[in-house]
Order: C-alpha cells, then sequence, then structure tokens
C-alpha cells in the first residue's frame, strides 16, 4: 500500500500514541525499554513541545491508518533540517515504509520547503535506521560514540 504524509495534528498524535509501542533498538541500553503507556497529558505535553520548537510534524499514513511520524526540526529557512522518524511498532518494521517516508520527506524538504540540506542522526545500535538512511541516499558524516550522523544535498540543476 502506498505512504503518503500529511500534516499531524493534535487529534493525529492522540491516535497514532494510543497504539505506539516502545522498541528496544531505540535505547543506548535495551535493558531500558519499558512499555510505553499512552497518557492524555504527556501527549499534549508532546504536541505543545513541537509546536514551541517551530517543528514541522508528519504523520506517515497507510491509508487511513497513521503508522508512523516523521519530525522536522531545527529548520533554518532555506538553509538545513534535521529529521527524525518514528513508526508505530514492530509490526511497521522491515516493509519498506521508513524507506518510502523518508524518500517523501527529503522531496518535501527539497522542493516544498525549499530547504537543500537535511540533516538526520542515529543511535548507534540502531542498525535499521542506519540502512533506510543509506538507501534514501543519505551520507554519513560522523559519529560520536552514541550516534551516527548523516547528510544529503539537494542535487543541483
Amino acid at each position: 500500500m502506498e505512504i503518503t504524509l500529511k500534516p499531524m495534528t493534535r487529534e493525529m498524535y492522540h491516535r497514532y500514541l494510543k497504539e505506539y509501542e516502545n522498541s528496544p533498538e531505540l535505547f543506548f541500553d535495551p535493558s531500558n525499554c519499558v512499555p510505553y503507556v499512552y497518557d492524555r497529558e504527556t501527549v499534549d505535553r508532546y504536541v505543545q513541545r513541537q509546536i514551541d520548537l517551530k517543528r514541522i510534524p508528519l504523520a506517515i499514513m497507510r491509508g487511513e491508518e497513521i503508522v508512523g511520524e516523521i519530525v522536522l526540526k531545527n529548520i533554518e529557512d532555506k538553509k538545513c533540517a534535521t529529521m527524525g522518524l518514528c513508526l508505530k511498532g514492530a509490526a511497521y518494521k522491515d516493509r519498506g515504509i521508513g524507506t518510502q517516508a523518508e524518500r517523501l520527506a527529503v522531496r518535501y524538504v527539497f522542493y516544498e520547503l525549499d530547504i537543500p540540506t537535511l540533516y538526520a542522526d542515529s543511535i548507534l545500535p540502531n542498525t535499521r535506521s542506519q540502512h533506510v538512511l543509506e538507501k534514501v541516499g543519505f551520507k554519513q558524516t560522523g559519529e560520536d560514540g552514541k550516534f551516527r550522523y548523516y547528510r544529503i544535498d539537494r542535487p543541483e540543476g
């Protein structure tokens, strides 16, 4: 099924996060992974933080289902931004969803927002994320013992 991106609203965040599952690969120490428990006030604070920091949250849609989110942050108009991606749970991984969503996000940043450089990072244990970033065309720019850093530039012309 085709993946699309839509601006994430407060209501959409509540729908999405009611079904979210923590993944051990998102933790530096997988033993620290505890089941995520939905809390309305926590989600409202998260949404408000996105607004306060002038981030652009995008819902990853598979049909009418929200299967993940992409957040564009550290946006410098006409210069650069940083992308983060999170899928709802293990059932949505290894299906090409993240790859499709990242490709859409890159095009959105380059051609809709007119930002020529997009950054991303991944914690070192999250090799799945690193593979997807590289498949989409991101190049590794560094590593600091905890994170691997990536960059992709809009093609000239």
